[in-house]
């Protein structure tokens, strides 16, 4: 079973629809944002960015380089000498009036979004640009809860600490989510009275181009700032830029790492939201219903399985799993494959050509892996011949150590397992690199919290498999990185330092 495809005709609505990304996708073209304003980048070498559902290019973008950064570190600069002297609460209305601003652009910010990564608009993109606007007005009310401590420690004298903001933050996201990314980067930093500079992705930069675009028309220049081009050259430049103080990063464990050694150099502090290969356990008593839907919500369906947080190794308690198996199955044709820009479609296609290509490879993989069988999917959808669609894919029988079972595949791709010994099925989720996310279903309470105290993750959920949103705390351990991000208390952690004063009020 596979979900269902839409191979119809391109209606009027969504032609026009088309027609409308194109041009926004051409005049946003190697654009970049600093010093207030959309400029043209000043680097000439150029990337192309494609639409993934018909593998056409839509736009290009700067490979921007050491002048561009320079000039955009300069514009940051100025704008944290401005922007850390507000007062708080100016900072606080400064910010909710960019939130404002940008849930009037949501839909068009939204539908850029789903022409450039290929994610649905009515699953996917839509909701995340909502989320986009929750995160900057969550933060921008924290602005007055940046709050230092004070103790009375003798007769005559006391101390405080305050908290600072850092300078320039630097910023590089992924192309999975980029409009959640892009205020889960900014929105913590500008709060703490830092200015940013954000590389966007090389596969999705045009929404996020739009986002800091319209940024400009409500806050002060220099505060937000924008550059395109690779990790390799612009991302690398950011992070060893002197005037840059703060590093904070999503994407690949591979790459923190060297993100990480970039910063040492410096001693500046970074957060790391890394990749993740999580652990979904279904107990013997677990709801077969709640159990399946749960299972599908982890898949990530409406970003093709291309999220870091996605439950791709599914274990399922042996006298359950034909019954769980079963459901799931069954409710996978449901969700409908086709052009990010229909209403009627639920799930979009894979980003990129090598990233469709990495998905095929472990597909292949299992299919030579002896015992291993796929449950569903491990195709092209029929019907859709160009894109880089895939259907979900559940494959059983591949061993623990298989790199399919060990690797982020980051595609709609994940392994099913039977267990009976529920100390060796703890063992092995435990097994891995990778500590982000996991989930439990059961409706036992002291399974669960045995479950919370045993698992190595950071972000566990029982009976559910949703995502992160503002003020619920996130980030992993091990090789999916370091800090926590979307509460209050990270961003005082991870966007400010502490200065600490003594006062000596003795008259002697």
């Amino acid at each position: 079973m596979i979900a269902s495809p839409i191979p119809k005709p391109v209606s009027d609505e969504l032609q026009t629809r088309i027609t409308s990304q194109a041009e926004a996708a051409r005049r946003l073209s190697n654009k970049v944002v600093y010093g207030g304003r959309l400029r043209d980048a000043r680097a000439r070498e150029q990337i192309d960015v494609e639409n993934p559902a018909t593998e056409e290019t839509i736009g290009t973008i700067a490979a921007c380089g050491r002048e561009d950064v320079e000039a955009a570190a300069s514009s940051a600069q100025e704008g944290f000498l401005t922007w850390s002297r507000l007062p708080v609460r100016e900072r606080g209305r400064f910010m909710l009036r960019a939130a404002d601003h940008l849930e009037g652009h949501i839909e068009e910010i939204a539908r850029l979004a789903a022409f450039e990564t290929g994610n649905a608009l009515a699953t996917q993109c839509r909701g995340e640009a909502r989320t986009m606007v929750d995160i900057l007005r969550y933060y921008g009310g924290l602005v007055a809860e940046i709050l230092g401590t004070s103790q009375v420690t003798e007769a005559d004298r006391m101390m405080f600490t305050r908290r600072e903001p850092l300078g320039i933050v630097g910023a590089i996201i992924p192309w999975n989510a980029p409009l959640m990314q892009t205020t889960n980067k900014v929105a913590p930093a500008l709060a703490a009275g830092n200015s940013i500079l954000l590389k966007s992705a090389e596969l999705a930069p045009l929404a996020v181009t739009r986002i800091f675009e319209l940024l400009q028309d409500v806050l002060p220049p220099g505060v937000a700032n924008l550059v395109t081009g690779t990790g390799e050259e612009a991302g690398r430049l950011i992070c060893e830029h002197p005037l840059v103080r703060k590093i904070t990063f999503t994407g690949s464990s591979a790459v923190g790492s060297r993100i990480l050694h970039y910063a040492a150099d410096k001693i500046v502090p970074v957060t790391a939201e890394l990749g993740g290969k999580n652990p979904c356990i279904v107990m013997a008593d677990a709801n077969i219903d709640k159990a399946a839907r749960g299972i599908l919500q982890g898949l990530r369906l409406q970003r093709q399985g291309q999220s870091c947080s996605a439950g791709t190794r599914i274990y399922i308690h042996d006298s359950l799993f034909d019954a769980v198996i079963g459901r799931v199955l069954e409710l996978i044709p449901d969700f409908r494959i086709g052009d990010p820009l229909d209403e009627e479609t639920q799930v979009g296609s894979i980003i990129s050509r090598k990233q469709f290509e990495r998905v095929n490879s472990y597909i292949e993989m299992a299919r030579e892996t002896p015992g291993a069988r796929i449950l569903c999917g491990g195709t092209r959808p029929e019907g859709l011949d160009r894109g880089y669609f895939f259907t979900t894919t559940l494959i059983e029988g591949v061993p623990a150590n298989s790199p399919v079972c060990r690797d982020e595949i980051f595609g709609p791709v994940a392994t099913v397992a039977r267990w009976t010994d529920f100390d060796a099925v703890i063992a092995e989720a435990n097994d891995s690199q990778y500590g982000l996310a996991a989930t439990i279903f059961t409706e036992n309470l002291p399974a669960a919290f045995d479950f919370i105290a045993r698992i190595e993750a950071g972000f566990i959920q029982v009976n559910q498999f949703a995502v992160a949103e503002a003020n619920i705390e996130y980030g992993g351990t091990k090789m999916s990185g370091m800090g926590r991000e979307l509460s209050l208390a990270s961003m005082i952690q991870h966007f400010t330092w502490s200065k600490t004063v003594i006062v000596n009020t003795s008259k002697n």
